[in-house]
């Protein structure tokens, strides 16, 4: 049984990183989790491995470094093409299929129908991988829409999605958009967690992640395929 799985969004910036982060604070130790982002853009700015070993100053053991990293913050096969450079598929699956027994989550760049390249999308990487995949989506306005169509390419597809996970603030919606995303988008809601009220520090955000994320388990439940309550917090 693979141990990995794919984290995957509802587009650009709706808290896949966010998402990330909380997990490995509050099950990378205990379970020996790491943390990957094949294909990263972005370098110029904060990549999303440097903000997550900064956040829980977690060693290096942790981490893996991507297969691919560009500098200019767009989609990979643009970002490629700004280094005339041009992304392999085929090397990333092998290595993605080499470390599938691993525990490891593994964040996908932007959206599902982002382009590797130009012949190919990031939904056809996460297929060909066969691993479990949380949805990561918004908890405010938009996110139904967002949301329902990413759960019905990848279902569609036969994809495995575990679930979909709320990300941002707690608003008067955020209840009826995961009712309504669970009653037409075919998965389970795995949670919400809003974005903490002020910058913590390292221990702070390990507490926090603690305290706020996945509280019922369903998440580890979901990606670690195991029953029972000793994974509920």
């Amino acid at each position: 049984m693979s141990q990995a799985f794919f984290v995957t969004g509802t587009g650009t910036d709706v808290g896949k990183t966010f998402f990330s982060s909380l997990f490995m604070a509050k099950y990378a130790r205990k379970y020996e989790y790491q943390y990957w982002k094949p294909i990263q853009t972005g370098l110029s700015e904060v990549d999303d491995t440097s903000f997550i070993r900064k956040v829980t100053n977690f060693e290096d053991s942790f981490f893996q470094k991507p297969i691919y990293g560009f500098s200019h913050a767009s989609s990979p096969h643009y970002a490629a093409k700004k280094e005339s450079n041009e992304i392999d598929p085929k090397l990333v699956l092998n290595r993605i299929n080499s470390q599938r027994h691993k525990r490891i989550l593994i964040e996908g760049a932007g959206g599902i129908f982002v382009p590797w390249t130009e012949n190919f999308l990031g939904w056809q990487g996460i297929q060909q991988t066969n691993l479990k995949v949380v949805v990561v989506g918004s908890s405010e306005l938009g996110t139904i829409n967002h949301t329902l169509m990413t759960l019905e390419c990848l279902l569609n597809r036969y994809i495995p999605v575990v679930g979909f996970y709320l990300v941002g603030p707690k608003n008067e919606l955020i209840e009826d958009n995961r009712n309504m995303i669970q009653k037409f988008g075919g998965a389970p809601c795995l949670g919400h967690t809003s974005f903490p009220m002020q910058k913590l520090s390292p221990p702070e955000f390990i507490s926090y992640a603690e305290s706020f994320f996945d509280t019922d388990g369903s998440v580890i439940h979901s990606v670690m395929d195991t029953e029972g309550d000793e994974f509920v917090h």
